[in-house]
């Protein structure tokens, strides 16, 4: 191809081949290596696909075992976009500071500390797994002190490394930790679980635009059959699918990982291991040549 199509091109194509090929292209020639690990390529990358981290525990053994279903068009078969990834750790502190907050960087492959030095409240407290959302941490938490319950939302700035607050509109602060947070394509989650006719229903509210106490009731997940049991919403998938756990049969053991069509409220049964699987996480993750 090199010597028929002007390298220009042969470029432009390349930011459009998936990750694993590119990994082969590599051994091609040394301009292709140059250009595949160049910062303006992986910056300007179209080409990675996103997928669905499916981790489950078998009954049988107690391994943990990962599954990995690519989020496209043929699923269950088998973006704020950054050069330099970061990490950030919150820890209580015992010094003046209420917390200890430390960023690592890779391209310095060091901790520091934030550039912001505005720390949230001492008697707050974090519970569940951030969200990352444009470029975005955000924790459900409550304060011990004021005796919130799951009212704030704490955000932290990647980029201005900043912490700000979120508070959820009246009608869901009430709840007794009996919400959760996602991402739902590019925009922030909370998932209120709510008993209704004997059975566990589950809301899904949007924030809009980014704007604190702006949240935007989407549609309720629920099952009709009496028999099955919806016991927790693990995620969404890119098309907005929520993706649930569900127990066919009251007092079974049995779990069934599920896309869920809130509209029709049809379920697919995405087949993985149901019999054996004690329990299920999902974490959404997207291809990157950054650590080529």
């Amino acid at each position: 191809m090199s010597d028929h199509i002007p390298f220009e091109i042969q470029s432009e194509i390349m930011k459009t081949v998936p990750v694993k090929s590119l990994i082969r292209f590599q051994s091609v020639c040394k301009s292709w290596k140059s250009l595949i690990h160049s910062s303006d390529f992986i910056a300007h990358y179209t080409g990675q696909q996103q997928h669905l981290l499916v981790r489950y525990k078998n009954r049988d053994d107690f391994k943990e075992e990962y599954v990995s279903l690519v989020d496209d068009d043929s699923f269950p078969q088998h973006r704020v976009c950054t050069t330099d990834p970061k990490i950030v750790t919150i820890t209580p502190s015992e010094s003046l500071n209420p917390w200890q907050v430390e960023v690592f960087t890779l391209s310095t492959r060091a901790w520091r500390s934030p550039y912001s030095t505005n720390l949230p409240s001492k008697s707050v407290n974090f519970f569940g797994l951030p969200v990352v959302v444009d470029g975005c941490l955000y924790w459900l938490t409550w304060d011990y002190v004021a005796f919130t319950t799951c009212g704030l939302i704490i955000s932290f700035d990647m980029t201005s490394e900043e912490f700000g607050e979120v508070n959820l509109p009246d009608g869901l602060a009430h709840h007794e930790c009996n919400l959760s947070m996602d991402k739902l394509r590019e925009s922030l989650v909370v998932v209120e679980v709510c008993h209704e006719a004997n059975k566990l229903v589950y809301n899904v509210w949007m924030m809009k635009d980014g704007v604190p106490k702006s949240f935007q009731k989407l549609y309720t997940i629920s099952t009709h059959p009496p028999d099955v049991l919806i016991q927790r919403v693990m995620g969404f998938r890119k098309t907005g699918e929520p993706l649930i756990v569900l127990q066919t049969h009251l007092g079974s053991a049995n779990n069934i990982l599920a896309a869920y069509e809130p509209y029709s409220k049809s379920i697919n049964n995405l087949g993985i291991n149901e019999r054996k699987t004690i329990y299920y996480n999902v974490y959404s993750c997207m291809e990157t040549l950054i650590l080529l």
